[in-house]
């Protein structure tokens, strides 16, 4: 049992310095985040997840986060590659992280995900904002205030909307993690429980029979 003890106490120290990283990435590059897609999968032990994203026109920045379950001590790796073959942007040994790059050669970008350390598959929870590099950008100065202070107000409520949404998906993982944990315990209490009994009934005996020895002496 103290192992695990242990374990869940290294967590949660390096989950406490992997949320401090990761909201100053936050803070920093996802303002105004509003994902295209916000995606699901399983990534199986030595393999790897592939998306492939195509842009047309540059420059385009991409940026998004992704995520497993927290209580796990268990990470992967993301990589960026471009058309031309090259990485540009790596993530690696992560549980959770948050990216942003920008694209800067039109065609296929393929964003891979690779679980090689685990010992059993992961779930990965993966949001991703493509921004539109024709979209127009409108000058401040041409917003009426009121309107100005409107489009503040709803930004801020997607991003409350979005930051519950992956909240909440994080907290479904962890749960998970948390009931996996809870029957690993119930199993070892179960067993020394057992081995408790079974040297109490063994020392038991031992002494009747030291007992049965001297009588017939």
């Amino acid at each position: 049992m103290f192992p695990i003890l242990l374990s869940l106490f290294v967590i949660s120290q390096c989950s406490i310095e992997e949320t401090k990283e990761i909201m100053q990435d936050w803070d920093k590059y996802m303002r105004g985040f509003l994902p295209d897609d916000m995606i699901s999968f399983s990534i199986d032990k030595g393999s790897e997840e592939i998306f492939i994203e195509t842009i047309k026109k540059t420059p385009t920045n991409i940026r998004g986060t992704f995520f497993i379950p927290i209580y796990t001590t268990d990470t992967i790796d993301f990589k960026v590659i471009d058309p031309s073959g090259s990485m540009i942007y790596a993530k690696m040994m992560k549980k959770e992280a948050v990216f942003n790059f920008n694209a800067t050669e039109k065609g296929d970008y393929q964003l891979i995900f690779q679980n090689k350390r685990a010992k059993e598959s992961k779930v990965v929870q993966f949001a991703i904002d493509v921004a539109k590099s024709d979209k127009e950008e409108i000058e401040q100065n041409d917003i009426d205030p009121i309107e100005n202070g409107v489009q503040g107000v709803l930004q801020k409520i997607r991003d409350v909307f979005y930051s519950t949404k992956l909240n909440e998906l994080k907290s479904k993982g962890a749960l998970a993690d948390v009931q996996k944990i809870n029957k690993q315990l119930m199993i070892l209490t179960f067993i020394e429980t057992v081995a408790i009994c079974g040297v109490t009934a063994w020392q038991v005996y031992y002494i009747k029979k030291l007992l049965n020895d001297r009588r017939l002496v």
